[in-house]
């Protein structure tokens, strides 16, 4: 209670001496400003450039060459056919494989797949440079299949 009593002394003195001090709040203005608009006109003279500018234009992504590549053609069955199933090691993507699998058993029984995943177990990551993209490529490609496909499960 006593605390109180001081806080409140405090707070009270502190402001009865910023008013003696000057720091009253201003009074309120008796007149709008007056607003004034000054227009300047001149003309500038840009000197043309000497010659002309030639620009060249450089892409900090590097110069790329694209070549057309010759699509796979398309299958028009998957009767008798080999399918990899190849999956990157996100979390359930395996089974969503393992269901392709089983459904695929069921309606296709003559298609050989082949689970990559289960094959070589190196295959099991997601590839974190061309080398090792390249690598599993070449893994798969080394299965012959006819048909490729692959869980980006999460």
């Amino acid at each position: 209670m006593v605390k109180n009593k001081l806080l409140y002394v405090l707070v009270v003195g502190l402001l009865l001496a910023s008013f003696v001090a000057g720091c009253a709040p201003a009074a309120a203005p008796t007149a709008a400003p007056v607003k004034e608009t000054v227009v300047v006109k001149e003309t500038v003279q840009v000197p043309a450039p000497a010659t002309e500018q030639e620009w060249n234009l450089v892409v900090p992504e590097g110069v790329r060459k694209i070549t057309p590549i010759k699509l796979a053609p398309r299958l028009t069955s998957l009767e008798g056919k080999t399918v990899a199933l190849r999956w990157n090691a996100k979390h359930n993507g395996d089974n969503f494989l393992n269901r392709i699998a089983e459904l695929f058993a069921e309606k296709y029984p003559t298609t050989k797949v082949i689970k990559v995943y289960e094959v070589d177990k190196s295959t099991v990551k997601t590839s974190g440079t061309n080398e090792d993209a390249a690598r599993i490529a070449k893994v798969i490609a080394g299965l012959k299949p006819d048909l490729v496909i692959a869980s980006q499960a999460d």
